[in-house]
């Protein structure tokens, strides 16, 4: 295949990437009903014994919000007076660690600048020595999932080795030039800031892979990329910038209130500025062959900054909850993305595949399970979290959901990829009548297996559960006989493939297309279009007229004295005419044989064509023959007997 390696003109163009496809944001229901838990635990309700005063004003829920909304206001106070002194404060801080300094500031500059450079430089020759296997990462072939999974492996290792090499060449500098004091602390605490932001941004590059579509694993355009690029970098440099204004201020001895407010306000500018991030890549993503961004990702934009403000409020708990639940969703679609991309290639149609949907699927319960394992640790309760035991039995009831859920996406793609051939072959109709009993068997069995193994996980003994449901069972088996029976007979008549959908069936006086059906009844519709629901015990004999061929006998009755050659004459000349159509004669299973007379009676004779036909075709056949017939008897002068006919 042609790679795109004559288009790389610097090697920092390695993180080259994929596809560009319209992002779909979807938040699971499973989001909603965690986030409606998190919000009981997060507001604890008033005690029964008091007695609130009557209106609205003195309701639980009120008090507890107009206690909140009053820390807010305190703790907004309290932030913009500590905010009043962070220039003073931030002075004297360097004050006091210049004053380690043995030499001068100019000296702790020199020193600081060395630190880098000598990162840069261990990043430069790393890059010298590490341009064959740049290249080789650029023009790696992309056919199969194993060659896009190695490609990506050696994409990250290379990220974060360069990384790496910055941050050991900048350890051994400062081995040999370090600061004395509170100066080497701060210096060393910069170090650490810049390869978080670094790391951040190779992560970025990763994912989104802004130089190109290769690679790509998140599923935007270009320009998106880049956008999004941007903004993940600014927004950890502006986090990484704030957090060493704090760590410099208590360095230097500050009030921790200041240090404490530097951090606040570095966490709200950042919170302000996700929502400008995501509004400059949901532009990006408007096109006229591309659809507008749904409410919801620009609403995930917010959670940041709600969660400040829940923080404020004095509710941590509530806080870590909703900022978890908020960015879940985002990593979740962006991990089905990779995982997507790796195990198929980029998707430039635009519709995923069955197999797409269920790998990407399996990775977004993987990243909302690990989301969800994170809120657990800090949900309200022990000091410790809730424990090794607790978060053993947490971790083993999502692993079930998630293998349950894997299953029934794997089982339903294939059933929903059967049905997809109904009509196409012979046993096409066969499986178009079983697979729909069988998906509904197989979600009600994997759904009770998952809440029992579930249940199993969490300590209860299933075993009387079990009992219990079989004596249950059993009581409903006497009771409800007449309800087995027909779940018992529908399995049988299934089983010995009686009837499928489409077919034409007879059961007593009723007669019918087969519809549909259920575990206990079927759908037929007559001639007349009525809808019967027969319940499959009622169903004694059931004949079935559209299975394999069909038989049809025509008769034709002439009087006494038409000479017998003549009438057989134009009889064999229809049928032989109806055998040269090609549309009718792909109907007959058989050619149409004449048998002569059949019957006698006082006025006339019984003449017979018998022909074996497709299912269904009995009628259309009858009438050309017929026709022909009459046609042919009327340019004979044969007359047709109207009198009446023989038994």
């Amino acid at each position: 295949m042609t790679t795109p390696a004559a288009t790389v003109s610097h090697p920092s163009r390695v993180w080259v990437a994929v596809h560009a496809r319209k992002p779909v944001v979807v938040i699971p229901r499973l989001i909603g009903g965690l986030a409606f838990i998190a919000v009981l635990w997060a507001f604890p309700t008033a005690p029964h014994a008091q007695t609130p005063p009557p209106g609205f004003g003195g309701l639980a829920l009120s008090r507890e919000l107009d206690e909140h909304l009053r820390t807010i206001h305190d703790r907004s106070n309290h932030l913009a007076a500590a905010a009043a002194g962070i220039p003073s404060a931030t002075a004297r801080a360097l004050t006091d660690i210049v004053a380690d300094e043995t030499s001068s500031p100019a000296g702790l500059a020199a020193r600081l600048l060395l630190l880098w450079f000598g990162g840069w430089l261990a990043e430069r020759l790393f890059w010298r020595w590490s341009a064959s296997w740049m290249q080789r990462i650029v023009d790696s072939p992309l056919d199969t999932a194993r060659q896009r999974l190695l490609a990506q492996v050696q994409r990250v290792l290379f990220a974060q080795t360069l990384v790496l090499s910055f941050a050991a060449g900048a350890c051994l500098t400062y081995l040999v030039a370090a600061p004395p004091g509170a100066a080497g602390v701060m210096a060393l605490d910069a170090l650490l800031a810049i390869v978080a932001v670094r790391s951040t941004r190779a992560l970025g590059r990763f994912l989104l892979a802004p130089g190109g579509a290769r690679l790509r694993l998140v599923a935007l355009p270009t320009q998106a990329a880049w956008r999004a690029q941007h903004g993940v970098t600014t927004l950890a440099f502006t986090a990484a910038t704030g957090l060493l204004w704090a760590a410099l201020l208590r360095l230097g001895g500050a009030d921790p209130a200041i240090a404490d407010a530097v951090t606040s306000l570095t966490l709200l500018l950042v919170a302000l500025m996700v929502p400008a991030v995501v509004g400059v890549v949901a532009v990006s993503l408007r096109g006229p062959d591309r659809r507008s961004p749904r409410p919801a990702a620009l609403v995930l934009g917010l959670v940041p900054a709600a969660a400040w403000l829940l923080a404020q409020a004095g509710l941590p708990s509530a806080a870590w909850a909703t900022l978890v639940l908020g960015v879940a969703p985002a990593l979740s679609l962006a991990l089905g993305d990779a995982a997507r991309t790796v195990a198929f290639g980029p998707n430039h149609a635009g519709v995923l595949t069955r197999e797409e949907r269920i790998v990407a699927r399996a990775a977004r319960n993987v990243a909302l399970i690990a989301a969800l394992l994170l809120l657990a640790e800090r949900l309200p309760g022990a000091d410790g979290g809730l424990g090794p035991a607790m978060t053993a039995q947490i971790v083993s009831a999502l692993l079930i959901l998630l293998g349950t859920d894997l299953a029934w996406q794997v089982v339903r793609s294939l059933i929903d990829r059967g049905l997809a051939h109904v009509g196409g072959d012979p046993r096409a109709d066969r499986l178009a009548t079983i697979l729909p009993a069988m998906r509904t068997v197989v979600l009600v069995a994997l759904s009770i297996t998952a809440a029992l193994s579930i249940a199993s996980a969490f300590g209860l003994q299933i075993g009387p559960l079990l009992a219990g449901a079989g004596v249950v069972g059993l009581t409903i088996g006497f009771g409800a006989q007449a309800l087995v029976r027909d779940v018992i007979a529908g399995f049988f008549l299934l089983l010995d493939d009686a009837f499928r959908v489409g077919e034409t069936i007879e059961s007593g006086s009723l007669q019918g297309q087969v519809e549909a059906f259920s575990l206990r009844s079927v759908r037929l519709r007559d001639d007349n279009g009525h809808m019967h629901t027969v319940a499959f015990g009622e169903l004694k004999a059931v004949t079935n007229f559209s299975r394999d061929w069909a038989g049809l006998e025509v008769p034709v009755y002439v009087p006494h004295g038409v000479p017998y050659a003549a009438a057989a004459g134009v009889i064999e000349a229809a049928i032989a005419e109806l055998e040269r159509d090609a549309v009718l004669s792909a109907l007959m299973v058989t050619p149409p044989k004449f048998v002569g007379p059949t019957a006698l009676s006082e006025t006339c004779v019984r003449l017979a064509v018998q022909v074996r036909t497709l299912p269904g075709s009995q009628a259309r056949l009858r009438s050309e023959l017929l026709r022909r017939i009459l046609s042919g008897m009327a340019e004979a002068h044969v007359p047709l007997s109207t009198g009446q006919s023989p038994a």
